[in-house]
């Protein structure tokens, strides 16, 4: 499988918290072997659990599938946004060696504000710190079907 098709499937969590009255987003968790191992997508509302964004729910996900730490900082994390401070501070803490996104947080309605600092935002957390990395990121992948999903959204 090649990054759009384990984007695709990020999209369809996406997809599966927006039937759910969920905001629009999701994450896969994939193994250095090409293995989804975590997936999931936002719950936020339905948990009353502000941490629970859609890569949180997926990494949750996989390290309690992989029961390693050091076999999930192998993992690529696809989503159908930009991780938000949040997530990219738990991204970098994980050591994860990828992440791929879908749509840019800035594009985001409604939420604007909270992705002023992105995953290279991060990337000062990380520094200096055991077993923390900044992650391989690639962007912009499949954008205008997750900002398709997102516009579906009542961001009110």
């Amino acid at each position: 499988m090649q990054d759009e098709d384990f984007m695709h499937r990020a999209l369809a969590a996406a997809e599966a918290a927006l039937d759910a009255g969920q905001a629009p987003f999701g994450a896969v968790v994939v193994d250095a072997g090409g293995q989804v191992v975590g997936e999931g997508h936002n719950t936020v509302a339905a948990d009353h659990d502000v941490t629970a964004h859609g890569e949180v729910v997926a990494l949750r996900d996989a390290w309690a599938r992989l029961g390693d730490r050091k076999r999930l900082a192998e993992c690529t994390l696809y989503t159908s946004c930009e991780p938000c401070l949040m997530c990219s501070c738990a991204i970098t803490q994980l050591g994860l060696r990828r992440v791929v996104f879908a749509a840019r947080g800035t594009e985001v309605p409604g939420a604007r504000r909270l992705f002023e600092a992105d995953l290279t935002g991060a990337a000062a957390w990380a520094e200096g710190r055991p077993g923390w990395r900044m992650p391989e990121i690639r962007g912009d992948l499949l954008r205008a079907e997750a900002l398709a999903i997102m516009a579906r959204y009542d961001w009110g």
